[in-house]
């Protein structure tokens, strides 16, 4: 009798010790926690047809007080200088509005500096933190999107000038799917 006491409680600080036991808080690899924006590229002749864009290059920049612009960063959400139907662009999380350096046929010239076909735009939105898990904290929704085409600035070569970009629609206003095209680039 005394030893099945003894197993008992031992089973019991068993059970007490394991079940105290905190679980971990990672944050798995697929949750999304703050979604990108998907731009798509179509034909303007046909508009449910994607056309690919050239050797497309993104840029990330900081629009200055004296109206200049700052490039950040080339971004890295995919390859470089391919051919591409859609691109993911990280909007800004601390700020309502984020501008981009879209590159029609970038390359570099002899000096090598940027040429291509370069089109600003400036996308507007409202943001809301929320609380995601414990492991992956805090993300950010992205709602109430405005795409605008900013001819303030363009940085043409005299092989591509003009606009490339000729009309621009926001398919979807809320950043909540991200499997879906958000803003459509015709093209």
């Amino acid at each position: 009798m005394k030893k099945l006491l003894i197993i008992l409680f031992v089973a019991a600080i068993g059970g007490a010790i394991f079940s105290a036991c905190e679980k971990d808080d990672i944050c798995p690899p697929e949750t999304l926690t703050t979604p990108l924006l998907k731009v798509g590229f179509f034909n303007f002749n046909n508009q449910d047809t994607p056309k690919a864009v050239p050797k497309l290059r993104v840029f990330g920049v900081n629009r200055e007080e004296d109206g200049s612009y700052t490039i950040v960063d080339t971004l890295n959400t995919f390859p470089d200088r391919t051919n591409r139907v859609a691109v993911d662009l990280p909007l800004k999380t601390s700020e309502n509005v984020s501008t981009f350096f879209i590159i029609n046929n970038s390359r570099d010239n002899e000096e090598g500096n940027e040429i291509g076909n370069i089109d600003t735009l400036q996308f507007s939105y409202a943001r809301q933190e929320r609380f995601v898990s414990r492991g992956c904290g805090y993300g950010i929704n992205f709602f109430e999107l405005v795409t605008t085409l900013n001819p303030d600035y363009t940085n043409d070569t005299i092989q591509n000038p003009g606009e490339w970009i000729t009309a621009i629609f926001d398919q979807e206003t809320n950043l909540e799917i991200q499997d879906t095209i958000h803003v459509k680039i015709f093209h």
